[in-house]
């Protein structure tokens, strides 16, 4: 006697059969037109919001934000990104590295610089002004 088992279904299987289902239906190029387009939804929600509000408070661009450069203001105001995407917006490290291409070093360093800092200096000081002045932005802009 041979005992029948229930087959489960994991989430990987059920994304692929939905996958399948949506190319099927739709096609190839349409199937990949609506993941990218699903994709920028994603990350251009509430990383969208803290951007924005670093690059007001800063008043600096996107581009030098998510830039290379290791001076003030762009290596504070990516730190407080980082840190406001992780303590305020709930994303996970992983998560950041993803949508800026950069290492995961990278992305700890920048929030451990803000979790680390002390209310000394006239320049940390400075830095925790702007922390609040994001997370009053991101506040506002969340309650609307």
């Amino acid at each position: 006697m041979t005992r029948q088992r229930k087959i489960e279904t994991k989430p990987i299987e059920q994304l692929f059969s939905a996958l399948s289902e949506t190319l099927n239906e739709i096609g190839y190029m349409r199937t990949i037109h609506l993941l990218r387009k699903g994709q920028e939804n994603v990350w251009n929600s509430d990383l969208k919001v803290a951007t924005d509000a670093v690059c007001k408070v800063f008043n600096i661009s996107p581009d030098v934000v998510f830039g290379k450069s290791r001076k003030y203001p762009r290596k504070y105001a990516f730190a407080i990104w980082v840190y406001l995407s992780y303590t305020k917006l709930n994303y996970t490290l992983p998560d950041l590295v993803n949508y800026t291409h950069k290492s995961l070093s990278t992305i700890s360093k920048a929030k451990g610089s803000i979790d680390n800092r002390k209310n000394v200096t006239a320049f940390e000081k400075k830095i925790n002004e702007k922390l609040d002045e994001c997370i009053l932005i991101i506040n506002q802009i969340k309650s609307e």
